[in-house]
């Protein structure tokens, strides 16, 4: 009997650490198996802070995850990362041949893909290499050259970097879980795989992840990511602008914000009012909804503007086709669809993990694309396996997993049907 294979993700974020365990059923639909979901401690806009607070929170979310599975069934996990210390960079290379070129081949393709490394700074390293598209004898927007003839082939890639303390600390925070890491993923490209749709990928569409301390970007063209970055703005940001302007404690402001907090506060009526929660003896204060509103609309307005600038720095004039597509759990907020639309134009859509077969109900919500898409992200590169070692010299050969086809592939063709 074939051993099953199981699949963890793990969303390492500022406000909360969620991790998923699931498995492929014979039908190809997903069995999660289980989730484990705690308070995130020791996190900054992405970044490691106190690794000892993190790796409690990672143990305890892998404990929750395994309670009903027993011990052992977590060997490896595929980890989400984000930070203002994420950057990526487009490049060209071309593999010439002299001579007449055979059948490319995916050795030839992996040739061409180390080329692709651009220069690095101290301390950088290379998160993914994603092939965009290749040139082959100059005929463009081949997809996959792999069994053509050819005498010469140039891919355009997208690079993603990161500060090389930054990753090797998140790896060190799993580790102390006593289980390795596959890969680091890049949250914004793990949520793209549990939200977008084909035609929003071919079309061209801006996937935006909004969490707690970061706000995550990819810009998908004709069918790949085309640009990525990362803005250190997220929820908990909301939280403090609403923290002050309410004069209370943050876990107050936190829960005023979740229950009542519109990001449009014209669509509250003018004269709703809610009973703010009293703490150390204060007494409680009625107050009016659209008052609890207002910092928050603020706060998006700069975020969304800041969304629009970086997709000016991508080089695009304005937003592709597919529009804006917006998750996390900030997108949970109501009234940010309408916002989004009034401040940016064009589509936008609330995403959450949708399309899966098997996935239940309880995790097709914003808050948890990325882990739901770290698990579709391990059964699509399930070759993808990096051997992370803290204080050696990683190896890069299992970046070049992108453009093959493999069993892990028809998986996630299965599993995921957008």
């Amino acid at each position: 009997m074939a051993r099953e294979i199981y699949y963890t993700g793990v969303d390492i974020g500022t406000s909360k650490v969620c991790s998923i365990v699931a498995r492929v059923g014979s039908e190809g639909e997903l069995k999660i198996l289980g989730t484990g979901l705690v308070a995130s401690q020791g996190m900054q806009k992405g970044r490691i802070e106190n690794i000892g607070e993190v790796q409690t929170a990672v143990k305890a979310s892998l404990e929750e995850a395994q309670r009903y599975i027993g011990r052992g069934v977590i060997t490896g996990v595929y980890a989400g990362v984000s930070g203002v210390h994420i950057s990526c960079q487009n490049t060209k290379e071309v593999l010439d041949n002299p001579g007449d070129m055979d059948d490319v081949t995916s050795n030839r393709i992996d040739q061409l893909m180390q080329a692709s490394f651009p220069p690095l700074d101290a301390g950088r390293e290379v998160l993914h290499i994603i092939p965009i598209g290749y040139d082959v004898d100059g005929l463009s927007g081949v997809r996959n050259p792999v069994g053509l003839h050819a005498k010469q082939v140039e891919v355009e890639a997208h690079v993603i970097m990161g500060d090389a303390v930054a990753l090797k600390n998140t790896v060190r925070a799993v580790q102390g879980a006593k289980v390795s890491v596959h890969s680091l993923v890049l949250q914004s490209l793990a949520s793209a795989e549990a939200t977008l749709t084909g035609d929003e990928r071919e079309m061209g569409a801006v996937l935006v992840d909004i969490g707690g301390g970061t706000t995550d970007l990819t810009i998908y063209r004709q069918g790949n990511p085309w640009y990525s970055a990362v803005i250190p703005v997220g929820g908990d940001q909301l939280t403090r602008d609403l923290s002050v302007a309410m004069r209370t404690p943050w876990y107050t402001a936190e829960e005023m914000k979740v229950k009542w907090g519109n990001a449009m506060p014209e669509l509250v009526r003018a004269d709703e009012e809610v009973v703010v929660p009293s703490y150390q003896g204060q007494p409680r204060r009625v107050v009016k909804r659209r008052d609890i509103s207002e910092p928050l609309q603020a706060r998006m307005i700069e975020l969304l503007k800041l969304v629009l600038l970086k997709v000016r720095q991508s080089g695009l004039r304005q937003f592709p086709t597919g529009g804006l597509v917006i998750t996390g759990g900030c997108a949970e907020m109501a009234g940010i669809k309408e916002l989004a639309l009034k401040t940016l134009g064009g589509p936008v859509r609330i995403a959450y993990p949708s399309g899966i077969a098997g996935l239940p109900s309880q995790l097709r919500k914003p808050i948890f694309s990325t882990a739901v898409g770290l698990l579709l992200w391990g059964i699509k590169h399930q070759g993808e396996k990096r051997p992370y070692r803290i204080g050696e010299k990683t190896s890069w050969s299992s970046l070049f997993q992108w453009g093959k086809a493999s069993a892990g592939e028809g998986q996630a063709r299965k599993v995921s049907a957008k």
